[in-house]
């Protein structure tokens, strides 16, 4: 392995169980969403630049506040509210087809699943949620760049052939056929009452790895659910030891390995390594969802979240193929 992929997958592993293990102890909510959150900055090349940064910092506090206000103003009525929830994932995918990158969107997607869910459980929640998701974001922001410090990376630069092909693609096309997959999904699960704020999590998260992803829909189908099932298998076996040995260490210990084991995968030349990344995110979800959950989830087993979040994904990905189908992406149209 290269020395910079090496450094890569140490700074994975370092940063993510940091957060991780602080969770843990510190009992902080959502801190699996920082975790993921960790995950993703250090799957980046580089660090993000602190005013990228701060911008979006700022855009997640100000996102949250209006849709928490928005949400508690209209949700005495309910079709107006799902109404709201509509608009919001629409408005969601929008910016991030735009150029906004996929973890901002996942943010925005947060505000506009999350938020609103809570609402119509308990105000007083959701205003945690509102504090606690920049606060996870910034926690997050801040290890990832100190991992960036203490194990730097080497000078990176993307070809421009590989940037135009990312952007060759009909924006419209791809709103309306993301919309058509996560819209549904969003006003099933509002209105079963269902109060699984780590699927919604896990769906926002989903929906903008697919809404960035090219048109090969059978295959980029095939591929998430490579990678959400190996990440669910390795959440239950972690989750197994745990009860063997129920020990905050174990679990630290756990996140290490696997963090360490997939970021190695994802820089080998294994078939599955495509997959690593994902897995992670998965992985971090259902395995920390499992053992350190929000608000009235206390009990929730991990075959049980499994359960839960394989549900969403399926689907999530059966819909993504369906449209797909009916309605395939395009090339930009050029005049």
């Amino acid at each position: 392995m290269r020395i910079e992929d090496r450094n890569s997958v140490m700074r994975l592993a370092l940063g993510v169980t940091g957060v991780f293990a602080l969770g843990l102890f510190l009992g902080w909510p959502l801190a699996v969403v920082g975790s993921v959150f960790t995950a993703l900055f250090l799957q980046a090349p580089a660090a993000l630049p602190l005013a990228a940064f701060g911008k979006l910092f700022i855009f997640s506090i100000g996102l949250m506040f209006i849709s928490f206000f928005l949400s508690s103003v209209l949700a005495p009525y309910p079709l107006v509210f799902l109404i709201l929830v509509a608009i919001g994932i629409i408005l969601s995918f929008m910016w991030s087809v735009s150029g906004a990158g996929v973890l901002p969107g996942v943010i925005a997607l947060m505000g506009a699943l999350m938020i609103p869910n809570l609402v119509l459980q308990s105000q007083d929640l959701a205003l945690v949620l509102v504090f606690w998701i920049p606060l996870n974001l910034l926690f997050a922001g801040f290890v990832s760049t100190l991992m960036f410090v203490l194990i730097p990376s080497t000078p990176h630069t993307a070809s421009g052939s590989k940037a135009a092909a990312s952007t060759d693609f009909d924006p419209h096309r791809r709103i309306v056929r993301m919309s058509l997959v996560t819209v549904p999904f969003a006003l099933a699960f509002f209105v079963s009452g269902t109060s699984a704020l780590l699927v919604l999590f896990f769906v926002a998260l989903l929906s903008q790895q697919l809404a960035a992803m090219p048109a090969a829909g059978k295959t980029v189908a095939k591929a998430m659910l490579t990678s959400n099932l190996l990440g669910a298998a390795i959440s239950i076996i972690c989750y197994e030891i745990n009860v063997i040995a129920p020990v905050i260490l174990t679990s630290i210990l756990l996140c290490f390995f696997f963090c360490l084991a997939l970021g190695a995968l994802g820089k080998s030349q294994f078939p599955l390594a495509a997959a690593a990344g994902s897995a992670i995110t998965t992985a971090l979800i259902v395995y920390g969802g499992s053992i350190a959950p929000f608000s009235d989830e206390a009990d929730v087993k991990s075959i049980t979240r499994v359960l839960q979040v394989a549900s969403a994904a399926f689907f999530v990905i059966a819909a993504y193929v369906v449209v797909d189908e009916f309605w395939p992406e395009k090339k930009r149209q050029t005049v």
